[in-house]
């Protein structure tokens, strides 16, 4: 869940986000730049959107509309009917102009100190606007200007409709050339790739990959209450995650669940058991069976890894389906049961199940379980789930997806010490 934006940022950069269009416009690129902006402000970096047809979306990200930007304004139209029939006339000098002195007024006046551009520097739709900000790059070095790669122009004639000829011909030709100091982020290596294959002989001075990436709670359709526990427990960070949504009760045998917890961890895996673990408080036994499962939490040095939601939510009911969407596996370790609801609702999940071989749990699933023995060891049981982990191509992706693609983690990781390391040099 978003943190409240401190008012303190003083020392940090103002960042502006360029594009033709903006929030609210469903294109890939518009969705990626309202997350960019509403991350940068996580940070506490006065950022702002820069776009041909822009609306505010949040109080705190300022919006500029340039409509000159947008490639259907009549001026961009009549411009770019004109470049592709070989003509640059006046009109395109009039307008390249125009957008050069508007944008600058505009970083010079609100202090800019990095423009990131998104796909203006490589795409056709308004060529006056991709040479305005080519000439600002040289004329205002004190601003660190980056260009975000989404589509190269020119290297799929046949999906982008270009004659090939014009590559070669002014103002395209901005489109083949790397600008001098400029930071070209690719949203992929294949990106990368082709923008190296355009620019032929001439190397941009930096080209960084940084992939699309997804905000996974807001993805997975979340509770404020549920992404907040779920930003609590570091699950972004969490290598597996194990679920036991089951009340605290003897027969559900949930210290081996802890002892399985601590195995993991013995094996250097950043595993995270989340028990509901309900108590019964109008029965002596189960209290003290809950308190018997807190005190082996602590005395195993498992604080950090075992987790009881009841204690957690309070008196708000545990969503129990976004209990499955931020958990990689059901385990149920119980040693009587009479039937076995949490494996009904695991399947509806498609959440791997691992089980204690018990026949109520046998009525239910055979090949779709994976049971282990009440016999078996903790580590024992530990090392089968995560062999069988390896094997599940769909749960492994989901964890890849998750430390890898995760919208929150990278930007605090990598996007963060990149817009520092830019300023700073």
């Amino acid at each position: 869940m978003d943190a409240k934006p401190s008012t303190t940022n003083n020392k940090k950069p103002k960042i502006a986000l360029l594009h033709y269009s903006g929030p609210p416009e469903i294109s890939g690129v518009d969705l990626l730049m309202k997350d960019q902006a509403r991350l940068f402000r996580l940070y506490n970096y006065p950022v702002e959107i820069i776009a041909g047809k822009p609306k505010h979306f949040r109080k705190d990200i300022p919006v500029t509309m340039i409509r000159r930007m947008y490639p259907t304004h009549p001026l961009v139209l009549k411009v770019r009917k004109e470049l592709e029939q070989g003509m640059v006339t006046n009109s395109f000098r009039r307008l390249e102009e125009s957008l050069y002195k508007s944008l600058k007024r505009h970083f010079v006046t609100y202090g800019i100190q990095v423009v990131i551009v998104h796909n203006i520097f490589t795409r056709h739709y308004n060529l006056p606007l991709t040479a305005a900000l080519i000439r600002l790059v040289a004329d205002m070095p004190q601003v660190k200007f980056c260009a975000w790669v989404h589509n190269i122009n020119c290297f799929d004639d046949s999906y982008l409709g270009l004659r090939k000829e014009l590559a070669s011909m002014y103002p395209w030709e901005l489109l083949m050339k790397p600008v001098a100091s400029l930071t070209y982020f690719c949203i992929s290596e294949y990106v990368k790739k082709n923008l190296l294959r355009a620019f032929g002989a001439k190397k941009p001075d930096q080209v960084l990959v940084f992939h699309n990436l997804h905000d996974i709670p807001k993805f997975l359709g979340l509770s404020p209450i549920m992404r907040q526990f779920y930003q609590d427990i570091d699950g972004l960070e969490s290598d597996l995650i194990a679920c036991i949504p089951v009340r605290a009760v003897p027969r559900k045998n949930l210290e081996l669940a802890i002892h399985i917890a601590r195995a993991m961890v013995d094996r250097g895996v950043n595993f995270k058991l989340l028990l509901t673990a309900n108590v019964d408080y109008k029965r002596v036994e189960n209290q003290k069976y809950y308190q018997k499962l807190k005190a082996m939490v602590e005395d195993l040095g498992l604080k950090n890894h075992v987790f009881f939601l009841a204690e957690y939510f309070g008196e708000s009911p545990i969503p129990i389906p976004e209990l499955y969407l931020i958990s990689d596996l059901l385990l149920m370790t119980s040693v009587i049961e009479e039937f076995g609801v949490p494996i009904l609702e695991a399947g509806l999940m498609r959440a791997p199940i691992f089980a204690s071989d018990i026949p109520a749990f046998r009525e239910i699933g055979t090949t779709n379980i994976n049971y282990f023995s009440l016999q078996d060891s903790p580590g024992k049981i530990a090392d089968f789930i995560l062999g069988k982990m390896k094997t599940m191509p769909q749960a492994y992706f989901y964890r890849k997806v998750i430390k890898q693609f995760s919208l929150h983690t990278t930007f605090r990781t990598k996007m963060i010490p990149l817009i520092n390391r830019l300023v700073s040099s």
